[in-house]
């Protein structure tokens, strides 16, 4: 088996809704599949720097790097890409409690509030969305 690729996600969450992001034409990514913002660490990137660098880069969010805080969880997934492969990845998930800004579409993400209640009723979710979702819920109400 190869070795997983480490990625970074951030949980946003306002409203009764999270932020997710819906993989466009040029996204890797399958297109029209939705996912938290996230991606590849850079090289010599910490955790930390890549969740808040992808979040800027996936919605036009400028994150509050001090109120970025770890789920406890390091999720395992299998993600599918437009190449055909399959790209094995562990994902450090962040819980971003402060950001400004405003929400900027691109050709690869195109970011939406999307209410909670309706994000298990999507078709095409990336593996773990929903569970780093309801784990920085918990966190955000502790």
């Amino acid at each position: 088996m190869s070795e997983r690729i480490p990625t970074v996600g951030v949980v946003a969450l306002k409203d009764k809704s999270a932020l997710l992001v819906l993989h466009g034409e040029s996204a890797q990514h399958l297109t029209g599949v939705w996912g938290l913002p996230g991606g590849r660490l850079e090289p010599e990137e910490t955790l930390l720097d890549a969740a808040a660098r992808e979040f800027w880069e996936e919605t036009g969010l400028t994150p509050d790097k001090v109120t970025m805080e770890k789920l406890p969880t390091v999720y395992e997934g299998d993600i599918k890409r437009k190449s055909g492969e399959i790209m094995e990845t562990y994902w450090n998930v962040f819980l971003v409690r402060d950001f400004t800004g405003e929400l900027e579409s691109s050709d690869e993400t195109v970011p939406e509030w999307m209410p909670i209640e309706k994000i298990g009723g999507l078709d095409n979710l990336l593996p773990n969305t929903e569970n780093a979702i309801r784990e920085g819920l918990q966190l955000l109400n502790t």
